[in-house]
């Protein structure tokens, strides 16, 4: 089982900001391979007859692309967030399964552009338990659509926000309003990577609040900015903590995840789909054709 993997990442010593903790992962795997993170190259627009809950990407590389789930792809009729984690073939024009993170506006072009952004912890909480009872019940991949604005509209007021048409990007920006904020953000990128890290656990005080894995150190690279803001950005507070949970914390908190009851279901591209989902944390991952983990995440209740 690919959850089973987690238990083999190794927990290198974290860096410490603001009572944020950005613990790196190590997963090694005997074969690289040669799937990459999807970048400003993939196509992605509404489809023919526009519909909320799915969209259509082109993949014009010579290789596979993944799409991590909780991507925000700007644009089109609305702002949507990618539902699942996506292993697009080489060449190949496919549909799917996405949310609306703008619940205002349905207007706009077909086209979209990659934000550089990924929905935060509360919104893809919302947006996984949707998509696993999708999946048990029906077998389709969408979410609680209600479920995810009503997580949305918390992000914004939560930060006394007003946006015309309730995007979450809005809340998003709130990183570079908060002064404070900002100045753990810089701080936390310019602490940079560990050489060969592939993934990054956080925790705020002495809270674990999830992780986010990949195959290899170049898919984190390409994520590094769009994680560190994320996690700086659903803090709960920035200021200074002593660091209250160790390595063997997030050990125990990958091991929890590998444990879980889990559904299996065919990647929406090419690979196998992992779900978790219960009233204490979510999980998801993608794994290829021969078992390599291409990207995973969980989060937990804090």
């Amino acid at each position: 089982m690919a959850l089973d993997t987690l238990t083999k990442t190794k927990v290198g010593n974290p860096i410490q900001r603001g009572g944020i903790s950005l613990f790196p992962l190590f997963l090694e795997t005997e074969k690289d391979s040669q799937a990459v993170v999807a970048d400003d190259s993939l196509q992605v627009s509404e489809l023919d007859s526009a519909t909320v809950p799915q969209l259509q990407v082109t993949n014009k590389k010579g290789v596979p692309v993944i799409i991590p789930a909780g991507r925000v792809l700007e644009g089109g009729r609305q702002t949507r967030t990618v539902n699942v984690s996506i292993l697009v073939p080489a060449g190949a024009t496919i549909t799917i399964p996405v949310s609306c993170v703008e619940a205002g506006r349905w207007h706009g072009g077909s086209q979209f552009r990659d934000s550089k952004r990924v929905a935060g912890r509360n919104v893809r909480m919302a947006k996984q338990r949707g998509v696993k009872r999708n999946i048990d019940s029906y077998g389709g991949k969408f979410s609680d659509q209600g479920e995810v604005w009503n997580s949305i509209s918390f992000e914004l007021h939560s930060r006394h926000i007003a946006h015309e048409s309730d995007s979450y990007l809005a809340a998003d920006h709130y990183v570079e309003t908060n002064e404070n904020l900002y100045k753990v953000l810089n701080e936390l990128l310019e602490a940079g990577r560990v050489e060969g890290q592939t993934g990054i656990a956080v925790a705020y005080g002495n809270k674990i609040a999830g992780f986010e894995l990949f195959t290899s150190a170049s898919d984190l690279a390409a994520s590094w900015e769009t994680l560190v803001r994320s996690a700086v950005l659903d803090s709960p507070m920035a200021q200074e903590e002593s660091l209250s949970i160790d390595v063997r914390d997030i050990e125990a908190f990958l091991a929890d995840i590998a444990q879980q009851e889990t559904t299996v279901v065919p990647g929406t591209g090419l690979g196998t789909e992992y779900h978790v989902a219960s009233d204490r944390l979510v999980a998801h991952a993608l794994t290829d054709d021969e078992g390599r983990i291409m990207h995973a995440y969980a989060f937990a209740e804090i």
